[in-house]
């Protein structure tokens, strides 16, 4: 299991920094974008040709109308393990996401974002990719919220595929900073799990 994470005062240098808060004059949802980490962690070869999907790219705010916590969640297959073999596609993904209960809402599935027809448009986060689809929210019983949300398609070695999403906040207001716990697995797959921690701020 690979584990890495960021918050707003990593050094890591494949990180960005952007302002707290952007204004949004057309967006049907406004989002302050506060971080941009990008991870592509080592990992040693071997010579199995399953892929695995690993956190490429997570970028994260709230939406101020209505109040949601945001983010885009972006997804490789890597290939670096099968460096001379061709490898498999990922045909279908899932990503879980989990925050406090104590800092989130009533429990529903997210609201996919930036996916085309009626879906709320945040210009501050890139487009998701239309298969991605909300699969349910809960309690796992150890005080946290979880939320999944399932892909189906075909990403190729070295491919992506990236989704925007929120997560309905407390009646009381957004919780500020609130840490998160991003898992993200693939199939076919040998295994693997990525583990991506954070704070939104």
């Amino acid at each position: 299991m690979n584990d890495h994470s960021t918050d707003e005062n990593s050094t890591d240098e494949n990180r960005t920094s952007v302002s707290r808060r952007a204004v949004l004059t057309a967006a049907a949802w406004s989002m302050p974008v506060v971080a941009v980490a990008v991870a592509t962690p080592a990992r040693a070869a071997s010579g199995d040709a399953t892929g695995q999907v690993w956190v490429e790219t997570v970028q994260g705010g709230t939406w101020v109308n209505p109040e949601y916590y945001g983010l885009w969640v972006q997804i490789r297959n890597n290939d670096t393990q099968s460096p001379s073999l061709p490898v498999e596609a990922i045909t279908s993904a899932t990503i879980t996401v989990s925050l406090p209960l104590s800092a989130v809402g009533e429990l529903q599935p997210v609201v996919i974002a930036n996916a085309g027809g009626s879906s709320p448009v945040v210009p501050a986060l890139p487009t998701t990719d239309p298969t991605w689809v909300a699969a349910g929210a809960s309690d796992d019983g150890a005080g946290n919220a979880v939320y999944t949300l399932v892909y189906s398609g075909s990403i190729e070695g070295q491919g992506l595929s990236g989704v925007t999403f929120g997560i309905l906040g407390p009646a009381g207001g957004l919780v500020s900073p609130v840490d998160y716990v991003i898992t993200a697995t693939g199939e076919p797959t040998d295994g693997y799990v990525d583990v991506f921690t954070g704070t939104l701020f």
